[in-house]
């Protein structure tokens, strides 16, 4: 099973719309079944990002129709071993079916399910998502029995974090639980500090747990600049944006700037891959050689309806979509075909 969390260091990043439009990607090369669908799971309990995006508040809100993320970590866990296949549709018939909202028919609204967040903090007091009370490990084994394990036992074809963001307890928890981590990233310097920092917590964590080699770590710049020669002056000094941005990354994420002890220096080279710094691959460019795409591209670019409202831009139909949206769609592409081959590694 396909485990993955979007993450970030800071909010803004764009995290919960990486996610959507890269699930789609994903949607249409692995194709998920009503028997071994995605599953997506909202551990952002504080602002429940990716649970209003699939308008499913309300549907969550004090657990009225499906078990939220908080109720399965306070839930004694089930377990699936030898479960009969009625058991296991009914495991997802317990989650909420979105598929629509990834381009797919209503005949397939349950191929994509999601786990989302009660946002009624009244009815949720009992889940501890800070990792600070005496019932927090009895909490993380029902997070883990409940959904990771339950999801793969029952034949879900991917799991997939949308996580809180920096250092908060659910969003550590949900990268321990992944195979890939897509870190998403805005190229200014709080952002690049603070996930690089993160990132090497991350790393020596999996040393310390013996787990060094277990997750790999996509680093994901967003909103880039997708403005070709924009240039800005800086102490006197006139720099060409993004080309600007690109080489301050790759410094500063670079495996010789590391500068802790080798064996970090070594995990972090091994398993932080800088893949999405590099231009979109000419066999998807192919699929919209009209797009805005060219070789300064890298990471997420900047998607200029996105500063209105969020979309998924493989849904838009042709007449809807504009050369911006297919560089968008292109590189989403590029970072759905990325974790494939890190995961198959």
């Amino acid at each position: 099973m396909l485990i993955v969390s979007f993450y970030s260091y800071k909010g803004g990043s764009g995290r919960s719309t990486t996610s959507w439009n890269t699930i789609q990607r994903l949607v249409n090369l692995l194709k998920p079944t009503a028997k071994e669908p995605f599953v997506i799971v909202d551990t952002d309990t504080e602002s429940a990002g990716s649970t209003f995006l699939y308008n499913a508040d309300e549907v969550f809100f004090r657990d009225n129709k499906y078990a939220s993320v908080q109720k399965r970590m306070t839930t004694g866990d089930t377990n699936y071993d030898g479960s009969s296949g009625e058991e296991k549709e009914k495991f997802f018939r317990g989650m909420y079916p979105i598929g629509t909202f990834f381009g797919l028919k209503e005949t397939e609204e349950n191929t994509v399910l999601l786990i989302g967040a009660n946002t009624d903090r009244t009815s949720n007091w009992g889940a501890d998502v800070s990792g600070e009370t005496k019932d927090s490990k009895n909490q993380m084994e029902n997070f883990n029995n409940n959904i990771t394990k339950a999801s793969r036992k029952c034949g879900a074809k991917a799991l997939f974090f949308d996580t809180p963001t920096g250092v908060q307890f659910l969003a550590r928890r949900s990268v321990q639980e992944s195979k890939i981590v897509v870190c998403c990233m805005r190229p200014t310097s709080q952002f690049r500090e603070g996930t690089k920092k993160q990132l090497i917590d991350f790393i020596k964590y999996d040393i310390e747990k013996d787990e060094e080699g277990k997750r790999k770590y996509i680093l994901t710049p967003t909103v880039i600049c997708a403005e070709k020669e924009q240039k800005f002056t800086l102490n006197g000094i006139e720099y060409v944006y993004p080309n600007e941005a690109k080489k301050r990354i790759i410094r500063e994420f670079g495996r010789e700037n590391m500068h802790e002890d080798k064996k970090i220096d070594q995990a972090f080279k091994d398993n932080v891959i800088l893949d999405m710094l590099e231009p979109t691959p000419a066999a998807i460019k192919q699929q919209y050689p009209e797009s805005e795409d060219d070789e300064s591209v890298f990471g997420i670019p900047e998607i200029r309806r996105f500063k209105w409202f969020e979309a998924c831009l493989g849904k838009l139909s042709d007449h809807e979509r504009t050369p911006n949206d297919e560089m968008g769609i292109n590189r989403y592409e590029y970072l759905a075909q990325t974790i494939l081959k890190y995961c198959e590694r």
